[in-house]
């Protein structure tokens, strides 16, 4: 399923959000619409690139187009609330009104809905808000693994040790079913954490080989192979 949160289509994006390369989002959500058609989850990335390269005019019409459509109408109210808000002269009607539809849409959202709000949230860096989303989206779906993946991300990158710590058995736990494309790039970027870059090298390499065509997977490990000569000419260094 294009639309799942496990695709490789879905992965990229969300990647290249979490990495700030928001032009190649944007790139990607385009192709995933060429392939698959307007699935709503493709507009909302197009839509939330868009809108942290500043369009903020043209991100709020695309976001407008699909605020009704079912599993995206939460992160849609919120990234038009963002989006309001990011404006020189806020419209406090708007945001209020906003505001309001939000609190009485999310006492019903569904797991996805959920999922796709607190996808929203950690890609803004928002984490207290996006785990929030999370651990009700896992409790209402009897531990989804995507769910447990994404919370996993969001500690690895939450600069906590105390939460970064227990990303490792959660990415594990998530990818025990069935690894995905995303979840993988999620346990490198645990293994990095902990500096174990060989470790997340040899995780890579099974994104590679795995999911070809990842392109995230290629660009990672361009950078770990930098990491690792330095680390080696660092530990040379160490050692004279």
């Amino acid at each position: 399923n294009p639309s799942d949160p496990g695709s490789i289509q879905c992965g990229s994006i969300h990647w290249y959000c979490f990495e700030k390369f928001f032009n190649h989002a944007v790139t990607a959500a385009v192709a995933a619409r060429r392939t698959f058609g307007n699935v709503p989850i493709y507009s909302f990335f197009h839509a939330f690139g868009t809108l942290m390269q500043d369009q903020i005019q043209k991100a709020i019409l695309e976001l407008d187009s699909i605020r009704d459509s079912r599993d995206v109408s939460l992160c849609t109210l919120i990234a038009l609330y963002y989006a309001e808000k990011r404006k020189k002269n806020p419209d406090r009607e708007v945001v209020q009104e906003l505001d309001a539809k939000i609190k009485e849409d999310r006492k019903s959202a569904s797991p996805r809905s959920l999922y796709n709000a607190g996808m929203f949230f950690w890609l803004l860096g928002r984490n207290d808000k996006a785990r929030e989303y999370i651990d009700r989206m896992i409790k209402l779906s009897n531990g989804a693994r995507e769910g447990i993946i994404l919370k996993a991300w969001v500690n690895v990158t939450s600069g906590q040790d105390m939460y970064a710590k227990k990303a490792g058995k959660l990415f594990d736990e998530g990818l025990k079913e069935r690894t995905d494309a995303f979840g993988l790039m999620g346990k490198a970027q645990y293994y990095e954490y902990r500096q174990n870059y060989s470790g997340a090298l040899e995780v890579i390499n099974q994104v590679i080989v795995g999911f070809p065509g990842f392109l995230p997977a290629l660009i990672k490990k361009m950078k770990l192979l930098l990491i690792l000569q330095d680390w080696e000419q660092t530990i040379l260094a160490a050692h004279r």
